[in-house]
């Protein structure tokens, strides 16, 4: 089991990375390459790739602010380029494509942590964001993702930071949710990542990220049930997740007063977990997502709370798979 690499701030200033805060980089170390910086420095979004492009939309902007932009990138041409607004600011606040159609779910609004039960959906062709049936309940900081044409989110707190239990369900054909079996490990800031018919939950904290948890479940919808799986080797939350080829990827994380650079994989068909390259920086609060082939990592905190960077990277899936690193760089 690997010992998770803890970088704390001060590392994280002075030595982590050898490009600044904001110029994206030019770098390919660790396996990593980096591309064209999202426009603005942003922490604590999400991403979803979406008709051949990655999204993110919303987050905490440069100046600590909960903002309401969204943008998308290019891969072919490497760059970003903005659009629509969301409906209103939000951070903490998952990205998921079912059905051809991008959702944003929940979240928290400005002003701090009120959990929102919002529910959007990415309108193309006009380039707005529609209004669809609102989850269950409030809930921010959680997970999501889809399995056959439906919608699950997982995990997060709601009102009065009361974590929530049950698993919510969209079904995009009826614009309607109903509630499934609670998850057995009760947290927010978690990650998530599809192989198959299965949503593995990863990692996560109940809402101190003084008490990190291991925790790896997953769920599968048609029966309604959850299985334990293999814990995380590196307990965190604020974490990324995204699943590349039957693995499911966590990165990064935070604790109270440093942030996690580790990479882990979990290989759904052996049920083992393997280190990979560490992200070139530690970071928290990022937007990760994949086009199934490759991983790409955009923003996200380099110091514990309010930080943000515009850099923007990405990994190839056998590209610098390794045995864990040395416990701390």
């Amino acid at each position: 089991m690997p010992t998770c690499r803890l970088v704390t701030a001060l590392l994280m200033l002075v030595g982590c990375t050898s490009d600044p805060v904001g110029t994206g980089g030019t770098g390919s170390e660790l396996g990593w390459r980096a591309l064209a910086p999202v426009p603005e420095p942003l922490q604590e979004m999400h991403a979803a790739w979406y008709r051949g492009q990655v999204y993110v939309a919303g987050g905490i902007n440069g100046s600590g602010v909960v903002t309401a932009v969204a943008y998308r990138y290019d891969p072919v041409a490497d760059a970003w380029s903005r659009i629509a607004d969301l409906p209103a600011p939000r951070h903490h606040m998952p990205l998921a494509v079912v059905a051809d159609t991008l959702y944003a779910i929940g979240g928290f609004g400005p002003g701090g942590f009120g959990a929102m039960a919002t529910v959007w959906a990415y309108l193309p062709a006009s380039d707005t964001w529609g209004v669809r049936a609102s989850l269950p309940g409030p809930r921010g900081a959680s997970a999501a993702g889809a399995v056959d044409g439906m919608l699950i989110v997982v995990g997060g707190y709601g009102l009065n930071n009361v974590l929530v239990g049950p698993v919510a369900l969209y079904d995009p054909a009826s614009d309607q949710w109903r509630s499934g079996r609670p998850i057995p490990t009760l947290r927010d800031h978690l990650a998530a990542g599809v192989v198959g018919d299965r949503l593995y939950a990863v990692g996560g904290r109940p809402l101190n990220p003084a008490n990190n948890l291991a925790a790896f479940e997953s769920y599968h919808p048609a029966t309604d049930t959850w299985r334990r799986e293999a814990d995380l080797p590196t307990a965190r939350g604020g974490l990324g997740g995204v699943a590349v080829q039957g693995r499911v990827h966590a990165l990064g994380g935070e604790t109270n007063t440093a942030v996690f650079d580790d990479h882990e994989m979990f290989d759904a068909a052996t049920g083992a977990w393997q280190g990979a390259s560490p992200l070139p920086r530690g970071l928290h609060g990022l937007a990760v997502a994949s086009d199934g082939q490759r991983l790409y990592v955009v923003g996200g905190g380099p110091a514990a709370g309010l930080a943000q960077t515009d850099q923007v990277w990405l990994w190839q899936e056998g590209a610098g798979a390794s045995a864990p690193a040395p416990s701390l760089r």
